[in-house]
This record gives structure tokens, C-alpha cells and sequence, in this order.
């Protein structure tokens, strides 16, 4: 159908209901013919821009770790011998510990005939707590042979359990009861040594539920550093690394 030019045509705005030019008239953005005067542009809050979600996500995160427990160094010659005994008082300020803790000492000195081997057992001593700035254990070999201070500057101590490397086994044999050797720095342990292992991983098929037999495993020491020991697991190739980052030694109990 076709439409007059309406050049010399009338409009009525549907706003005022006054007459114009049809020519000079415009139409608003909601459908309404309007004169020039009563003509807005459409307000820009009531065709606001589309906002997705903000994203949460964070790539590669970093998440906050529960921090291992840390060796504490002790102050200078913290050990009180008692004459004639085996018991030691420690002197470590506001410990925090309880009686029945486990802890291992590292760093000694001889003192009053007690040697750094007995100071360091790499099983622990379980502590009697005498005050909050005290605590007592007695010593696996030895007697004292007089009541002194003693047992060198740089004596720390930490818990029983010590926090292995990174992956600190591997396999050296494999198929059934594979030889596993065991990375721990400065172990002090001496072969027939029982040792267990916690927090660990599996690797080469062999499972935590094998690395952390509750009876322990019977060690066999190859260096300063190093030992080993005849797992009761598979392991599927040999020469293969493994064991998470959170693993510890320690003993049974």
C-alpha cells in the first residue's frame, strides 16, 4: 500500500495535543508521535548495561598450610644434670608443653658423662613438666656423674616425629617385600633401629597403608643421611622415587 508524502499534513502530539507539522514531529523511544519540544532521548538508567558475575575463582591458587612443628633452639647449656642419676632438667622458656610430650634433642655437647648419642636418641624422651620454663626426661644410657649445666650453645629441640624431604623414599628393588631406602638428614639412627612412618604417599605401588605399618620397620643405616628397610608391599618397577611432602619418621608410639 502507498503512503501520501504528508509534506503539507497535520500532526496531534500525544503529549502536549498541540498540532504540528507532521514533517517536524519524532517518535519516542516508548512508541509516542511527539512535537519537536516535548522529544527526550531515552534515559540511559532504564537500559543499564548487562553485568555477569564477578569470577571467584583465582588461578593457581595458594592456599594458606598447616606449618609443620619447628625446632626450638634452647638457650646456652640447658641441661641440669642430676648426680648419680639419669634424670635431666631442660631449661626451654614458656614450652608449652605437657607432661607425656615426645621430644628429640639435636646439636648437643657431652656434659657430666653423658654423651650427645644418649642426649639425641632419635626416638625421643617423654617429658615431666616442672614449671611452665622447665621439664625433666631421663636419659636412655648413662648416669650423670655430677649436677652441672652444661650441653652446648646450639641445642635445639623439636617433636619426636621429624618431617622428612621432599619424596624421601625409593624403591630399590621391585615386585614383593621391595627394599625402600629412606632419605632423613642426620637421622642418628643406628641399624636395628625400629622406625615408623606417618603422613606418607603412595608411589610405585606401594601404599601409605604399608609405609605406615604401626609396627614400624627394622632400618638398616647406609650413610649419615640415609637408611633403609624391607617394606611388607609390591613395588611395581624399582628405581622409582616417591612419598609425598609431608612424611615423618619416628618411633612406634
Amino acid at each position: 500500500m502507498a503512503f501520501a508524502s504528508g509534506k503539507r499534513a497535520y500532526g496531534i502530539c500525544d503529549i502536549s495535543g498541540f498540532r504540528y507539522r507532521l514533517r517536524d514531529m519524532k517518535m519516542t523511544w516508548d512508541g509516542f508521535l511527539v512535537g519537536p519540544d516535548q522529544w527526550e532521548p531515552k534515559q540511559p538508567q532504564l537500559s543499564p548495561p548487562h553485568f555477569s558475575a564477578d569470577a571467584e575463582a583465582i588461578r593457581n591458587p595458594r592456599p594458606a598450610r598447616t606449618e609443620p612443628v619447628a625446632e626450638a633452639l634452647l638457650t646456652s647449656n640447658p641441661f641440669l644434670s642430676t648426680a648419680s642419676s639419669s634424670v635431666v632438667t631442660v631449661f626451654e622458656d614458656d614450652h608449652g608443653r605437657t607432661t607425656g610430650d615426645k621430644v628429640r634433642f639435636r646439636g648437643t655437647s657431652p656434659f657430666a658423662g653423658l654423651s650427645p648419642a644418649a642426649l639425641e636418641d632419635p626416638d625421643g624422651y617423654s617429658i615431666t613438666v616442672i614449671t611452665t620454663d622447665t621439664y625433666s626426661f631421663g636419659v636412655s644410657s648413662g648416669t650423670a656423674d655430677s649436677a652441672i649445666r652444661g650441653g652446648g650453645g646450639f641445642v635445639s629441640v623439636g617433636p619426636a616425629q621429624t618431617l622428612l624431604p621432599l619424596n624421601p623414599f625409593r624403591a630399590l628393588t621391585s615386585g614383593e617385600n621391595a627394599i625402600v631406602q629412606a632419605t632423613e638428614f642426620k637421622h642418628n639412627r643406628t641399624t636395628g633401629d625400629t622406625v615408623r612412618f606417618r603422613e606418607t604417599a603412595d608411589f610405585d605401588g606401594i601404599t601409605t597403608t604399608v609405609l605406615e605399618a604401626s609396627s614400624g620397620y627394622t632400618i638398616t643405616v647406609v650413610d649419615d643421611n640415609n637408611y633403609k628397610f624391607t617394606s611388607t608391599g609390591t613395588a611395581t618397577t624399582g628405581n622409582v622415587s616417591g612419598g609425598g611432602s609431608t612424611t615423618t619418621a619416628g618411633p612406634t608410639t
